[in-house]
């Protein structure tokens, strides 16, 4: 974590991945969101939770997400799918900030387009993040914020080499065989730590 960010606190919205076509998301989003998750563990505290819309296709990049950010806390919230009505959204996040213990410092959302544009975040990519910091969470309740975006990582061209043998072998991978892989890499990094 960056020394200028110990004494703020954070909330990351995250657009989910783009569509599979026999997964909720595509197999190569579910990468990108893995290795976002592990880009935003680098940069942030210890995320307390990760919330996420009930619909596939943001659990999916939550759950990937998560697991980069190496997040054991993932909950489903229905006011984060895409036709809440933008009251119940805004009611959801000051209960949540209002529930804070005093030393939670990070909270990460995966949710919808139409979500991000009810609260006016500057999201509009598949797969990208923003990020708001803040003083304190009474600052973040003001909206007293500052905001940071992030596109979704680049995948390498040998980036199939840690899943499969070639692209044609990726893409008969399920969701679970890759999370597997993704999972594994974890497991090595936490030997490391």
């Amino acid at each position: 974590m960056q020394s200028n960010q110990t004494d703020k606190v954070f909330m990351s919205w995250a657009r989910h991945e783009r569509y599979g076509t026999d997964t909720a998301i595509k197999r190569e989003a579910m990468v990108r969101a893995f290795q976002m998750g592990k880009q935003l563990r680098k940069m942030l505290p210890e995320c307390e939770t990760i919330y996420c819309s009930p619909i596939d296709r943001a659990k999916q990049t939550a759950e990937f997400q998560a697991l980069g950010m190496r997040c054991t806390h993932l909950l489903e919230n229905a006011f984060l799918a895409e036709d809440t009505p933008t009251f119940s959204v805004r009611k959801f996040i000051s209960q949540v900030i209002l529930n804070t213990a005093a030393d939670v410092r990070y909270y990460h959302f995966v949710t919808h387009l139409p979500v991000l544009e009810k609260l006016g975040l500057p999201i509009w990519a598949a797969g990208s993040v923003c990020l708001l910091s803040a003083a304190s969470w009474t600052d973040m309740l003001a909206e007293n914020f500052t905001i940071q975006t992030f596109d979704p990582p680049k995948l390498r061209s040998d980036f199939y080499q840690n899943f499969a043998a070639d692209q044609d072998e990726f893409e008969k991978m399920s969701a679970e065989e890759i999370y597997a892989v993704c999972q594994a890499q974890i497991n090595s990094l936490s030997v490391c730590d």
